[in-house]
């Protein structure tokens, strides 16, 4: 069946920070849907249509191959989580470019607002600093969404000066910031 056939172009697995984060895989996309259907996850999009299963199943056949997105799923003691990505801004490939924007939700209710969140999205970080190379990391936050851009506050990111007119707040996270905040966040985890 094509549908097991396709892969994503990136393998990297990341293990830190007690999560384990692959990449996205065929038998990973009803999850992730039942995910992002979900009303907390949904309302936080700036696309908040249901999506079906062909849509997904669609979308997946579109991305596995674009080099300009990094997509994973977030494990947590061996159960999938949630979900995060790295994105390029721009026409180059992630790997190319200098700066890369980061997608983050956990799926798994229980897990929201816990430290967790903290966890998979400092995991997802360091990749990106640290085996890519990237010298700023950016977010794109609902200005509604006070809890998400809190959360992007207390891994280091900061608003940018300039905003983009709408609903959406830019922020950066470089090296240094990320670095503090998964210090004092070292202290939470368990071996």
């Amino acid at each position: 069946m094509l549908q097991t056939a396709l892969q994503m172009w990136h393998k990297d697995e990341m293990a830190a920070f007690n999560v384990l984060l692959k990449p996205l895989q065929p038998d990973d996309l009803e999850q992730l849907r039942l995910w992002r259907n979900s009303p907390e996850i949904s309302n936080q999009m700036l696309d908040q249509a249901e999506i079906s299963a062909e849509q997904q199943q669609s979308w997946f056949e579109r991305i596995c191959s674009d080099q300009r997105q990094m997509q994973f799923v977030i494990y947590y003691k061996n159960q999938k989580v949630g979900a995060c990505n790295l994105k390029s801004p721009t026409a180059l490939t992630v790997t190319e470019c200098e700066a890369v924007e980061t997608g983050f939700y956990l799926g798994e209710a229980k897990y929201r607002g816990t430290i967790l969140a903290f966890f998979a999205a400092l995991a997802l970080n360091q990749y990106a600093f640290e085996q890519l190379g990237k010298k700023t990391l950016l977010a794109q936050v609902k200005n509604t969404n006070s809890a998400a851009l809190r959360f992007n506050e207390q891994l280091g990111y900061q608003p940018d000066a300039l905003q983009p007119s709408g609903e959406m707040v830019a922020m950066t996270l470089v090296p240094q910031a990320h670095r503090d905040a998964a210090a004092k966040f070292a202290t939470f985890i368990r071996n």
